[in-house]
């Protein structure tokens, strides 16, 4: 699953700012973007290859791709479904599982696609800020 281009994003984005007003937006971001891999390019000063859906956003539209969540907690709006943070490690897609060795098996396998990505719940992130605001 690839991230959409910017005018696919735009295309498919939902009319209104994600955002009220900057602070919720940067605490969206500090919490999502800035950890995630599709946005660490910008974060290397690589303007170009950063997330197409930052910019949506920054347009004044929704991306498609934001799950709306909870509003009570600034920074945890929505939930990217391209969001895979940056400390994930491994592959960058799952593969099948191969077929046990010296069996043959039954029907041809297909390729392996995944609908839809997991995605990792700020929620933690959220309670350690909190608790060392709280210090």
């Amino acid at each position: 699953m690839t991230l959409p281009t910017c005018e696919q994003a735009l295309a498919s984005a939902r009319e209104g700012s994600p955002f009220s007003n900057g602070t919720e937006g940067y605490a969206w971001m500090e919490n999502n973007c800035e950890r995630c891999v599709h946005d660490a390019a910008t974060r290397r000063d690589d303007w170009a290859n950063g997330c197409p859906l930052i910019l949506v956003a920054l347009l004044g539209k929704t991306p498609a791709e934001w799950l709306r969540k909870d509003h009570a907690h600034m920074g945890d709006q929505y939930t990217c479904i391209y969001f895979r943070d940056e400390d994930d490690g491994g592959p960058g897609e799952p593969t099948p599982i191969p077929d046990p060795p010296g069996q043959e098996g039954l029907f041809p396998r297909d390729e392996f696609e995944r609908p839809c990505l997991m995605f990792a719940d700020t929620a933690p992130r959220l309670a350690e800020r909190e608790t060392a605001g709280a210090l």
